[in-house]
């Protein structure tokens, strides 16, 4: 049997299989493996036509979906542009004014509110029913470790009182006492006053320190009942205080300038205080001129012609106060101001200088049959003391730095100026006595409540 020669002319050799290899063949079974493997072919050649197909579809869809975008958003903005056109085309509609008059309209409230109340029936007691509150009901006891705590405050360097009950700066001493909130309430309703007696403005005896009068009082009584020693001092104190105030003094030279001033008596070796005043203001009734008067209000209570000493600066020192004091049996020094001294003629501040340090002089007058005696001093500069008790004599010495030298070196001194320096400082004593106490208020009331309680409390120590 003759073998068969298939043509591959138009026949599509598969992959693998040369034109050789199929002319080879000469059995049936590998016509069909060639078919077989040309069919398989075809097949892979569908497929990715067909997957060609859709990527193009898919890349014409998107082409076409960004198309219909620019198109939908370049008609949008055309409609944009046609509205504001038509906006811009509509005319505002003009207001016309005319000159006419207004007719005013009903315009009647329609609800019914109560009459008001006649304030003029109420009582004090029907105020205080409208804003209702607990009372506030402080023993004896809580007084008393209210003010307790007052002084303990003086101990601690605390800018505010709060820090006393905080969890980080607590006081167990002051915290276990009294809690926070019974001190405050303690402290913003504490009154020692009635102001249902205040006296108006316009009275001639209205009393500016009248909210502390009554507490001010019951100290000066128990003040002057302590027996007073032979040589005694008046000088100013300052509370201390910055809040708004007619009474506040304002005194730059001082280490508190600003607060309320008080003229004390004091002993001049113990710093008991025995008297003070209160100082509101330059009043209407003045006898003898402000600085007199002032020496001699707290010294009403001082015995007669047993030969008391007092001593004081020259912010009070004049010749009619020391005149007025010897006539009521009490001899008096104190440092004076030179333009005090009337028609008095002696050696210049010049004249001593050129002497050295030491040097004196001294003048004596009489006036209304008291005998007064002043002396001038150089140390490092001149210093005047007018007195009734104490002249030049007897003379002592006291050493003093000198810079030219380098060395201490021994100076004369007057009688009457050791007697001062010895007996001046009693007031201050009073201020060394005391420590500081932190109320940061700006009522005056309680400033002064505090000031005064301590001082209280020491010298009843």
């Amino acid at each position: 049997m003759a073998k068969r020669r298939v043509s591959t002319r138009n026949t599509v050799v598969p992959n693998g299989l040369s034109e050789d290899e199929i002319n080879s063949s000469d059995s049936e079974d590998e016509m069909i493996k060639v078919t077989n493997a040309l069919r398989v072919e075809l097949n892979m050649s569908d497929r990715s036509s067909t997957n060609n197909s859709e990527e193009s579809s898919s890349k014409e869809s998107e082409s076409e979906e960004n198309e219909s975008e620019e198109n939908e958003s370049e008609e949008s903005e055309s409609e944009e542009k046609v509205e504001n056109n038509n906006r811009k085309s509509k005319k505002r509609k003009t207001l016309h004014w005319t000159k006419r008059n207004f007719v005013t309209p009903a315009a009647d409230f329609g609800d019914n509110l109560p009459p008001p109340p006649d304030n003029d029936e109420l009582e004090p007691i029907d105020y205080f029913l409208l804003y209702p509150n607990k009372p506030v009901r402080i023993s004896e006891t809580e007084m008393a470790q209210f003010i307790g705590i007052l002084m303990m405050t003086g101990i601690y360097a605390f800018p505010e009182q709060r820090f006393f009950w905080s969890s980080t700066t607590r006081v167990e001493c002051i915290s276990s006492v009294m809690s926070r909130d019974r001190f405050l309430e303690i402290k913003k309703y504490l009154h020692v006053a009635d102001n249902s007696v205040q006296l108006d403005r316009d009275d001639p005896n209205f009393d500016r320190a009248h909210k502390v009068r009554p507490l001010l009082n019951i100290i000066k009584e128990n003040f002057r009942t302590i027996s007073k020693e032979e040589k005694l001092s008046v000088d100013e104190q300052i509370i201390p205080f910055k809040g708004r105030s007619i009474m506040k003094q304002h005194m730059p030279n001082k280490p508190n300038r600003w607060g309320y001033k008080m003229f004390l008596l004091a002993g001049g070796e113990s710093g008991i205080c025995y008297d003070f005043v209160f100082y509101t203001g330059k009043g209407n009734k003045q006898e003898h001129g402000f600085c007199t008067d002032i020496v001699l209000d707290p010294c009403e209570t001082v015995p007669r012609f047993i030969n008391h000493k007092l001593y004081f600066d020259n912010y009070f020192t004049t010749i009619r106060l020391q005149v007025e004091l010897k006539k009521l049996g009490i001899f008096s020094v104190g440092t004076v101001r030179p333009n005090r001294l009337l028609d008095l003629t002696m050696k210049t501040a010049k004249d001593l200088s050129s002497n050295g340090r030491g040097a004196m002089d001294h003048r004596v007058t009489e006036v209304e049959g008291v005998e007064l005696c002043v002396t001038r001093w150089y140390d490092n500069n001149v210093v005047n003391c007018l007195s009734t008790l104490h002249g030049c004599q007897p003379i002592d010495s006291v050493q003093r730095w000198s810079s030219k030298e380098k060395k201490h070196v021994l100076i004369t001194r007057p009688n009457v100026i050791k007697a001062y320096n010895e007996h001046m400082g009693g007031v201050d004593l009073v201020d060394i006595g005391k420590c500081v106490v932190v109320v940061p208020t700006p009522l005056f009331t309680i400033k002064t409540f505090e000031k005064e309680c301590y001082v209280f409390i020491i010298f009843s120590y």
